[in-house]
């Protein structure tokens, strides 16, 4: 198999096309094998968020399901949030997120992964955390305006939720739950040499 070059790619310049409170929107130029084309790019300006797989002392998974305009739809997902300033630890962001969106507290946060989502269009980071021995200390729901709905389900039967939600349900999933599921067998299940 011949190795074909790949031409090196570098951005030329950048202007800012829109801004909001959380993100603004990019034009690069970028200098290609074809010449200079625009890329337009989403800059977060606290690129992590945190993504929690709670798990309760009886083996359930803490879970939210919330209205997302940008797929009009309720989407079943893992408590989760940005990192409120640059500063912010992503634990302690994990901690305060799963307080205020479940009413949730865990004795234990481990960080299982840190990736990309999108990195053709975003700079966001993701984090997930595997917290342990959550119990229901608060309110949750969220703050402001959000309208969380907190819901539990056995680890050992949601993955198979999930799928069927998924494919028939009302709502769609956050694929991110399956991931951290995966994941949080290395921590939960560890194999032994």
């Amino acid at each position: 198999m011949s190795k074909r070059r790949i031409p090196k790619r570098t951005i030329k310049s950048t202007r800012q096309v829109w801004k909001c409170k959380y993100f603004d929107v990019l034009e690069h130029t970028v200098q290609g094998r074809s010449g200079d084309r625009p890329y337009y790019a989403v800059r977060r300006r606290h690129p992590n968020t945190v993504h929690i797989l709670a798990c309760t002392p009886k083996d359930e998974v803490v879970l939210v399901r919330q209205f997302r305009p940008p797929v009009n739809k309720k989407v079943i997902e893992l408590p989760a949030g940005l990192c409120d300033d640059e500063d912010e630890p992503p634990v302690e962001a994990a901690r305060r997120e799963l307080l205020e969106e479940t009413g949730f507290e865990a004795d234990e946060f481990e960080m299982m992964f840190s990736g990309t989502v999108t990195p053709g269009i975003t700079n966001e980071i993701y984090n997930i955390f595997l917290a342990t021995n959550a119990r229901l200390t608060g309110r949750g729901g969220g703050v402001g305006n959000e309208a969380i709905e907190v819901f539990l389900k056995p680890r050992h039967r949601l993955l198979d939720y999930l799928v069927e939600e998924s494919l028939m349900g009302d709502s769609l999933v956050d694929s991110k739950i399956p991931t951290a599921l995966m994941l949080a067998q290395k921590y939960l299940l560890p194999e032994h040499d």
